[in-house]
């Protein structure tokens, strides 16, 4: 089977071959006084922001340096307006690296977030679910392309979704487009932390007819993804009502 970086045909590179979790955040920050880049964060214009708005963009790193990078932007940050600093048009992307991942792993991350959308919509605020720039996979059309190949789904996706394939074409990344704009180093650990989680258990489950129709199974793979979250364990009682629609569009892909 191929890596997504021999699928794409990227040239010879570390992240192609990288064993370890790595990846990028974009920050979107408006009323922003002070756009300075260092090794970790290039500043960037962004046409969607106001007021002064800037985006930062991080180089691809593992998950210990990336949140000391995103802390020390912070600390050095000045603002015209801090109160402004996080309006409802900014959000902090994360781009995943997939480059080493077979293009069948990458699948399973696809159908293993799709199965549980509605958990990492629980883990960010309240009003990204209906952000136009953040659409949920379950209120589009995608779930009737699941069952075919990454090749056929990247020619049909659309950036505007939560989850974003389209950067595995450019970026070797999945984008995870959730999480609003925050200074909040907690936060964004305890999200990269949940990422990071079910990149992992991507490439090792078998997404079947089978295994999705296991409820003790399906279970064990959200204790996997979300246990070091206090705030979605607190959901772990509605799990059947809250993948009921999800699990229905992942089986079709199945069958």
């Amino acid at each position: 089977m191929s890596t997504i970086a021999e699928l794409i045909g990227f040239r010879p590179d570390p992240l192609n071959n990288v064993t370890a979790f790595v990846a990028g955040l974009e920050c979107e920050i408006e009323s922003v006084a002070s756009r300075v880049s260092d090794e970790m964060f290039t500043a960037t214009e962004d046409g969607s922001l106001r007021n002064h708005g800037c985006e930062f963009i991080s180089a691809p790193s593992q998950k210990e340096p990336l949140l000391t990078g995103f802390k020390d932007l912070h600390a050095r940050l000045e603002f015209y307006d801090r109160t402004e600093a996080f309006s409802a048009r900014t959000s902090t992307h994360v781009h995943v690296n997939c480059r080493p991942l077979q293009d069948h792993q990458v699948k399973n991350l696809m159908l293993l977030y799709a199965l549980f959308e509605e958990f990492f919509f629980a883990m960010v605020s309240a009003d990204r679910r209906s952000n136009i720039h953040c659409v949920p996979l379950g209120e589009t059309f995608l779930s009737a392309n699941y069952r075919h190949d990454l090749t056929y789904q990247m020619a049909r996706w659309h950036k505007y979704t939560a989850l974003n394939l389209l950067p595995l074409g450019k970026l070797g990344t999945v984008e995870f487009r959730h999480l609003q704009g925050t200074g909040d180093a907690n936060l964004v650990e305890e999200w990269l932390t949940t990422l990071e989680n079910l990149w992992k258990l991507a490439q090792k489950v078998e997404i079947s007819t089978t295994t999705v129709g296991n409820e003790l199974l399906v279970k064990d793979w959200f204790y996997t993804i979300f246990g070091h979250s206090k705030r979605v364990m607190a959901l772990e009682p509605c799990i059947k009502d809250m993948i009921k629609n999800s699990l229905i569009d992942v089986k079709l892909s199945l069958a």
